[in-house]
């Protein structure tokens, strides 16, 4: 087994990849459990060994080292030399301000498990209310065929879409998990989630609900 060591003190984070990585399944996976362990912090903690071992669970250093390792590979982890904060404000003014930044068009959604509205921006109304509804009985679905997919298909669902002749996604609709609370963020056009704001989102929804 290679030795591993921490060269810098950083202040570390889950890139965007990483947050949809750690909210996009309750499967059981210590890089997972690390992710969400730096998202239940108010601030960006520094890395040390003994916070290693404290994320993962773990008393093994080296093998905590080396499942870091493999989450900075895959581009899940990323570091500061100062502490990055929680968004603040009200949880739902934030989530509002949040969701913009996450579609080409300006318009998306957040729904919880029951079809309760979170925040939305970009819509009225109307169109709200129904991509509420159409989010519970996505989720409904999603917990009905996820784990078939997986085991027929060798489809990890991550997301459904309503999609134009070209394949082009009209409407994206992706479940986030936080410990028992299931959410479902749709987003209309070409969505954006390589970005600080899904950072931020899946970060306040852990603080929030985890």
């Amino acid at each position: 087994m290679t030795d591993y060591q921490l060269l810098d003190e950083l202040y570390l984070l889950p890139t965007a990849a990483g947050a949809f990585y750690a909210a996009s399944s309750r499967a059981d996976d210590p890089i997972r459990d690390m992710l969400f362990n730096l998202l239940r912090e108010g601030s960006s903690p520094l890395a040390s060994p003994a916070s290693l071992t404290h994320w993962f669970a773990n008393e093994d250093q080296q093998q905590c080292l080396a499942w870091l390792h493999r989450a900075q590979t895959l581009s899940l982890i990323q570091g500061f030399r100062e502490p990055q904060h929680v968004p603040g404000a009200g949880t739902g003014k934030k989530l509002e301000d949040l969701l913009p930044a996450l579609s080409a068009l300006g318009k998306a959604i957040l729904v919880d498990w029951n079809g309760l509205t979170l925040a939305y921006t970009g819509l009225d109304a109307e169109a709200a209310d129904m991509l509420a509804a159409l989010s519970a009985d996505l989720i409904a679905v999603q917990a009905r065929h996820a784990q078939r997919l997986a085991q027929t298909l060798g489809l990890g669902n991550q997301g459904w879409a309503a999609v134009d002749a070209f394949g082009s996604s009209r409407i994206g609709a992706w479940p986030l998990f936080v410990n028992e609370q299931r959410f479902m963020l749709v987003v209309l056009g070409e969505p954006q989630l390589n970005c600080k704001e899904f950072i931020e989102l899946v970060w306040v929804l852990v603080n929030r609900y985890g």
